[in-house]
């Protein structure tokens, strides 16, 4: 059996001071069936000459240009052409560890849609985060049927897996367009339908972590940060047209993508969030059906406030200091407690 064609998509916008060693991370893979798709979205640094330069040298470096149109429709332009049978991607100012892909490859099983390898990250003049750290420490190891425990708590950056391309064609799947957060969409779009993930330990992708990135610059105040409002929206009008396989998944990413809005969002943007994601909820009728799971986002009057609290997936009731009843909503499950003790779990 021959072995699989990778198509490995590379979006580069001015990085030519990191593009090189991205380059030679890839091209010098002990895994050879390679094939490198680099997109330059309108580079106006020296990077399109640092392309042209490796293409001419290594045949299986294909080129597209296209002008800036940001990181999604660079992807999106390479999904279109890519022939292998996987699909992964290395984002410029990032490198591999020489056998990555001959790594992945060892759990790429014909029942396996999605292979995740570990990530090393590169703290280029960074502060280390230990928080950053944690988020890409994967829930277990080996091979599993996705469940929405697992889905939640796998990091859902699109580079660190290699993905069955027919699989992303089954489901129709594209990055969202001219929006932050794309990879939390490609995730969730798709994590759910696989039909088994396979997870390995060893980290072989180095992630470049610096202080000029567009997130870790976002300020105090950029409502680019509020497009986790548009991409849950763009998460909901899919799922009417492919369907969860498990009950109530809509409302676990609709809870999940709330709480890491709260983290990435400033404090002061908070109320422009909670008001988007009412929105979208009452867009697609998920007030009605989830009231009490999204009772958090509805203004209650002070005298409400003395006898409940509305968190995102947590209502709890009683008097000041003393806590009666707390009903929790967290992966499909709703959990019912009364002073504490458990009484009741059920699905939502």
């Amino acid at each position: 059996m021959s072995a699989p064609l990778i198509s490995v998509i590379v979006p580069v916008y001015n990085t030519e001071k990191y593009l090189r060693k991205c380059l030679d991370s890839i091209c010098g893979q002990t895994y050879g069936n390679l094939e490198i798709l680099c997109v330059n979205d309108g580079s106006t640094d020296g990077s399109a000459a640092i392309l042209e330069e490796y293409a001419a040298r290594d045949a299986r470096i294909k080129i597209i240009t296209q002008s800036n149109a940001g990181l999604s429709a660079a992807r999106n332009a390479a999904l279109q052409v890519a022939a292998g049978e996987w699909v992964t991607g290395v984002d410029s100012d990032d490198y591999l560890e020489p056998d990555a892909y001959e790594y992945a490859l060892t759990a790429a099983t014909e029942d396996i849609d999605i292979v995740c390898f570990g990530t090393n990250i590169v703290w280029d003049d960074v502060v280390p985060d230990a928080a950053c750290e944690r988020s890409f420490q994967y829930p277990t190891t080996g091979k599993h049927t996705p469940n929405p425990e697992l889905v939640a708590k796998t990091n859902v950056v699109f580079w660190n897996k290699i993905w069955r391309r027919s699989f992303v064609e089954q489901l129709h799947c594209r990055f969202p367009l001219g929006l932050w957060y794309e990879d939390f969409f490609f995730w969730r779009a798709l994590a759910p339908f696989a039909r088994c993930i396979a997870y390995l330990p060893e980290k072989k992708i180095n992630y470049v972590q610096q202080s000029n990135s567009i997130i870790r610059n976002c300020g105090t105040a950029n409502p680019k940060t509020l497009d986790h409002i548009s991409i849950i929206d763009c998460l909901l009008k899919y799922f009417k047209s492919h369907p969860l396989p498990w009950p109530d998944g809509a409302l676990d990413a609709f809870l999940f993508s709330y709480q890491c809005a709260m983290v990435h969002v400033p404090p002061l943007l908070h109320p422009r969030l909670a008001a988007g994601y009412l929105e979208v909820a009452r867009k697609h009728g998920m007030i009605t059906r989830y009231a009490s799971a999204l009772r958090f986002l509805i203004p209650t009057s002070p005298l409400t406030r003395l006898f409940a609290t509305h968190r995102p997936g947590k209502s709890t009731y009683g008097l000041p200091g003393i806590k009666f009843l707390s009903i929790q909503y967290k992966f499909g499950k709703k959990i019912t407690r009364f002073l504490g003790i458990r009484i009741r779990h059920t699905r939502c």
